[in-house]
């Protein structure tokens, strides 16, 4: 939240809009992350979030909606540590649905739906390296590759793998696939 900032309101940029769409509703602003079209799910009205409500926003309200709308959508509090704070992240700054769709299709979900269930719970768990790796950016393998001590070429191939398993860097590589979207 503190990356997102306090309050900023322009005219051209669709999160500003009470209605999710330059144009659409009262041009209302963002405050700490929160977007207008946001604001008006949870008020349940396009027309009652204008620039006073959003800039009354506190950082407590926002991260009690960030709470409820991100955090427990995505299930983050049942996740390894890092993991849930990137899934939460991911889906901060798109959708939770996506981010869960990015992390099921990362662990080999065959039907990835946006929803953390059971199904999800256990390829999250059972996802080997070689299933993760495919989801991991170049930029990103390279960073990876030099947390583990393993030279950075930017391609997960069998020594990269054999560290990953050896470190248990089973969570470090869904974090950098996560990144990696």
């Amino acid at each position: 939240m503190a990356a997102e900032g306090g309050y900023q309101c322009n005219r051209a940029d669709d999160g500003n809009w009470s209605g999710g769409r330059v144009g659409r509703g009262n041009l209302a602003g963002t405050k700490y992350g929160i977007s207008a079209g946001l604001m008006a799910l949870v008020m349940g009205s396009v027309l009652s979030v204008n620039a006073s409500v959003m800039q009354r926003l506190t950082a407590a309200q926002a991260r009690g909606i960030a709470t409820e709308r991100f955090w427990q959508v995505m299930e983050c509090s049942v996740l390894p540590a890092g993991v849930d704070i990137m899934l939460f992240d991911f889906g901060f700054n798109s959708t939770p649905d996506r981010a869960v769709r990015q992390l099921q299709a990362t662990v080999g979900v065959q039907f990835p739906d946006g929803t953390m269930g059971p199904d999800t719970r256990f390829k999250l768990v059972h996802a080997k390296p070689a299933d993760i790796a495919p989801s991991i950016s170049h930029e990103y393998a390279e960073q990876l590759q030099a947390w583990l001590g393993v030279p950075p070429d930017g391609h997960i191939g069998p020594r990269t793998l054999q560290a990953a398993v050896e470190q248990q860097a089973h969570n470090a590589m869904l974090i950098y696939a996560l990144a990696s979207w």
